[in-house]
């Protein structure tokens, strides 16, 4: 789509009327007052006036242009990004500074008849609009999010912090999940877990229920496998205008690399720590000779011989397959993608004497224990533009996980000086599947001064969970056995099954977003209506005799949820901004509200407001700053004298952020963030809400070397750090100790391959996670070491 600049410092789009039927209507009378506009846009295409702008983007002189002359300037992102121009100084019309600003860049321009100029790259009639590479897979920096505002905003216009981990930034980490990239984010609080997936919480806020994929809800999104990850992206603050319920503190959208026109043919092989081997195959090209088809596949295979516990070792298996169709007006993306893969506990150990003890001696538990997942998934996106200013964007996708655990956890001490600690044999089958979609309209409009862009939409999901859980066995054994216990094998069968249980649900939401921009200053709002359907919920007990299945009540519930943020330019790189947004979940009561005849309940609440400025320099390097504070109501506590509960007030999470990513000089490639995020309680000063430290800092950063000796010598540098934090939800539990692992690396490139090689924990210190529980304390690897070799065919 074209970019539309006003009077005004950067890229404009847009405002708010109705909805569809609305737009119909707006759109004649657009036309209409266009052409009354026409006679004097003419006449006045020739002005003179005084022009005195010093060189700089490409993009940021055309908008000066704009503004100066009052004239529209409309031209493609991606046509200018990257280009440079020259100083513009004295008298000249509109047209002359147009043609000295893109004088040399390859670029052209013509001259509407109501004086609008369009900036554009001359191309012969037989050339197609190509799919091209997206930034996020060449450096660190990412300039836009492609689900903040639905549209691919510019960083610069989003009224809230967000943090995007670019695949070329994984790349040089030699990140090996998505989970391992997440704690390099600050603000972000990865669990690991003792039995399924991990969870994570995003500024005090668990928020693995509403984790999404390419903008649509995915709740096992994040356990995509590294090798098809085009960037992650951290949405800071609540949610529900994006993805509905559960978004109380943040979400985290994992984007998949895309088709390209562009010729890609790489390979990689790895080998590291634990015997580790990868193998990654990354192919893309165009189909037909106008390139206006292309294609995308990506295979990935992991195996490793051991793990730092003692564990057998992960191994996965990833496909992913598009294609692609694009147009001037549209862009279509079909595709699947399967993942089978073996995961294992994390070294861990306990602390239920009020210390945190040594790791085992020996393996608490079974070599072979592990959790197996199995994920399919199809999808589409679709993007068709009817004109410059009237867009259609659809995205579906159905994702379907099986997950198989069998895992000796261990759950609460027998004897705590002994260290005698009760374990189970953990053994659960699961099925989750989610089909989702997002369908809006864009619509890019004046009205006077004010450009504006409106976005009406539908946004659903339907999700269920079936789980059968068996009944495993239980076991007293010290902690600190000195010679390995022999755990039974976990067996799984008619048997040991002890219950199914199966709950569906359904989301829907309707919701309208308006940007409206004038000069200085844009407006950005939303409203959405969420209506959210669970149950019939169905569980079934595996007795003799067999008893009766119970069905649980299927429950309505729905909610309407707002956001705003004001954004004041203060010049043409740097804006700072103001926002509110809400989040939600569901809340259902098993008794009836303390004081009340009933058990119905309003929603969990989170209110965010935030305080930001954010700036970029040349195209290359970004940096923003935030202050936040998040307020949660309406929790259950049980008033068990009274057999009730008692509607309560949550949490309160305050803190402060700073992130900054790109090429601050030639050769310099860094990405950093710090956070500070202080947590308490509303109702009881003894607890400690969320978990995790209250500082968190993280630095990763390659150096090119410049000289001709060196030039295919690279380093790498990266330090995390965390302070300390409970174990547990009150502030006198055992503490975790804060830390600081220093990572680092040196890699050769040459035009067709390259070799990298990167140790992490480079000073081999031992390092705890944070849990709510004292029977589970995590331990991170010691040092590691990964040897990459890439090769272009």
């Amino acid at each position: 789509m074209l970019s539309t600049t006003s009077p005004m410092l950067r890229p404009a789009p847009f405002r708010s009327t109705a909805v569809c039927a609305a737009l119909a209507l707006a759109l004649p009378a657009a036309v209409h007052a266009q052409q009354q506009a026409q006679p004097a846009a003419v006449a006045q295409a020739g002005a003179q006036r005084d022009f005195s702008i010093p060189a700089g983007p490409l993009s940021a002189t055309l908008q000066a242009i704009s503004r100066i002359s009052g004239k529209r300037v409309q031209f493609e992102e991606a046509d200018v990004k990257g280009l440079q121009a020259p100083a513009i100084s004295g008298q000249t019309s509109e047209q002359g500074a147009v043609q000295a600003a893109i004088s040399g860049s390859g670029l052209t321009m013509n001259t509407g008849p109501d004086g609008s100029i369009r900036v554009f790259v001359q191309q012969l009639a037989a050339v197609a609009v190509t799919a091209k590479r997206d930034e996020a897979e060449t450096g660190f920096r990412a300039s836009s999010s492609s689900t903040a505002t639905r549209g691919g905003a510019d960083l610069l216009d989003v009224p809230q912090s967000v943090t995007v981990l670019t695949a070329k930034v994984l790349e040089t980490q030699q990140s090996a999940t998505v989970e391992e990239a997440l704690r390099n984010v600050a603000g972000v609080v990865v669990q690991p877990a003792t039995q399924g997936a991990s969870g994570f919480s995003i500024r005090g806020f668990g928020t693995s229920a509403s984790t999404l994929s390419n903008g649509l809800s995915d709740p096992n999104s994040y356990k995509t496998n590294i090798a098809g990850v085009e960037r992650i992206e951290v949405l800071k603050g609540p949610q529900a205008l994006l993805s509905g319920a559960n978004g109380l503190g943040g979400t985290l959208n994992i984007v998949t690399k895309k088709p390209t026109a562009e010729r890609i043919r790489d390979v990689s092989v790895s080998y590291g720590s634990h015997a580790e081997r990868t193998g990654t195959i990354d192919l893309a090209g165009a189909i037909n000779d106008s390139k206006e088809f292309s294609y995308r596949l990506i295979g990935s295979a992991t195996r490793a011989g051991g793990s730092s516990a003692g564990y057998d070792g992960r191994s996965q298996t990833y496909g992913l397959g598009e294609v692609r169709w694009k147009t001037a007006d549209t862009d279509f993306i079909a595709g699947v993608s399967a993942d089978k893969s073996r995961s294992v506990l994390d070294r861990y150990t306990v602390a239920v004497r009020g210390y945190i003890e040594p790791s085992p001696p020996t393996l608490p538990g079974n070599r072979s224990d592990g959790i197996d997942a199995e994920t399919h998934s199809v999808f589409y996106t679709l993007q068709h533009s009817f004109s410059d200013a009237l867009q259609f964007n659809s995205r579906l996708q159905r994702v379907s996980t099986d997950l198989d655990v069998a895992v000796w956890t261990p759950q609460f001490p027998i004897s705590a000086p002994n260290l005698l600690l009760n374990y189970s044999g953990t053994m659960n089958r699961s099925n989750q599947t989610t089909t989702s979609g997002d369908h809006y309209l864009s619509y890019k409009f004046k009205t006077g001064p004010v450009e504006q862009r409106l976005v009406a939409g539908i946004n659903h999901s339907d999700y269920s969970f079936d789980q059968t859980q068996y009944t495993g066995p239980n076991l007293a054994v010290r902690f600190d056995q000195p010679t390995q216990y022999p755990f039974p094998a976990l067996v799984r069968n008619d048997g040991t099954r002890a219950y199914r249980s199966y709950s569906p649900q359904e989301q829907r939401g309707l919701y309208l977003q308006d940007t409206l921009k004038w000069e200085q200053w844009t407006l950005v709002a939303g409203l959405r209506h969420t209506s959210l359907d669970t149950g019939p919920g169905i569980v079934t007990q595996y007795t003799n005799p067999p008893t009766p299945d119970m069905t649980s009540a299927k429950r309505s519930f729905s909610k309407n949820t707002v956001n705003a943020g004001l954004i004041y330019n203060l010049d043409w790189n740097t804006s700072i901004y103001a926002s509110y947004a809400e989040g939600f979940s569901p809340l259902f009561s098993d008794l009836n509200i303390c004081g009340t005849n009933s058990a119905s309940t309003p929603p969990t609440l989170s209110k965010s407001k935030e305080l930001g400025i954010k700036s970029n320099v040349e195209d290359r390097f970004s940096w923003s700053a935030a202050v936040f504070q998040i307020d949660q109501v309406n929790l259950l506590r049980r008033n068990r004298p009274l057999n009730c509960n008692d509607l309560i007030e949550g949490q309160r999470s305050q803190g402060v952020e700073l992130e900054a990513a790109g090429r601050p000089m030639r050769g310099l490639n860094l990405i950093f963030n710090y956070s500070y995020n202080k947590r308490r309680s509303m109702v009881d000063p003894a607890a400690r809400p969320g978990v995790g430290p209250d500082s968190q800092a993280s630095l990763w950063s390659t150096y090119d070397f410049q000289s001709e000796r060196l030039r295919h010598w690279s380093l790498a540098f990266g330090i995390s750090a965390w302070s300390d934090a409970p174990l547990g939800l009150t502030d006198t539990a055992t503490r975790s100790p804060g830390g600081a692992r220093i990572d680092a690396g040196v890699a050769y490139t040459q035009p067709e391959w390259s070799l990298r090689l990167g140790v992490k924990n480079l000073a081999n210190r031992t390092l705890y996670g944070f849990s709510t529980s004292a029977t589970y304390v995590p331990v991170y690897d010691k040092r590691t070491f990964m040897l990459t070799y890439q090769r272009k065919l």
